[in-house]
């Protein structure tokens, strides 16, 4: 369903083997695009692969006071809201309802973003 952190990426991670998703979904970093089936809405690739950078700020506490229906973040902070987990992720992590923050310099092979094709 996702690439996250399994059997084929714990090869090069001995220590952390023991934390591994016991199955293997062919990749040991990031995969091709497209090689997972599509969620509901039929877009790929939005669980696992590479944590998605997201335009919200993150606030600790702002999300147990936000709307309900597309909650923007504050409007200002320190950190960016990265969401849907990566190739290195549990699979607990690997889900748009978890968010996770760097601070918007972080450059490193677990972040980027999702790009969207829509066909005419």
């Amino acid at each position: 369903m996702a690439n996250v952190f399994d059997t084929d990426a714990a090869v090069n991670w001995p220590d952390w083997q023991a934390f591994a998703l016991p199955t293997a979904d062919g990749f040991a970093f990031t995969a091709p695009v497209g090689q997972f089936a599509p969620n509901a809405f039929g877009l790929h690739d939005m669980h696992g692969n590479v944590w998605e950078w997201t335009a919200d700020w993150h606030g600790a506490t702002y999300y147990a006071h936000s709307p309900q229906d597309d909650p923007q973040g504050p409007d200002a902070g320190r950190v960016k809201v990265r969401r849907g987990g990566s190739w290195h992720t549990w699979p607990l992590y690997a889900r748009c309802a978890y968010r996770n923050w760097n601070t918007p310099v972080t450059r490193y092979t677990l972040v980027g973003i999702r790009l969207v094709m829509e066909a005419d």
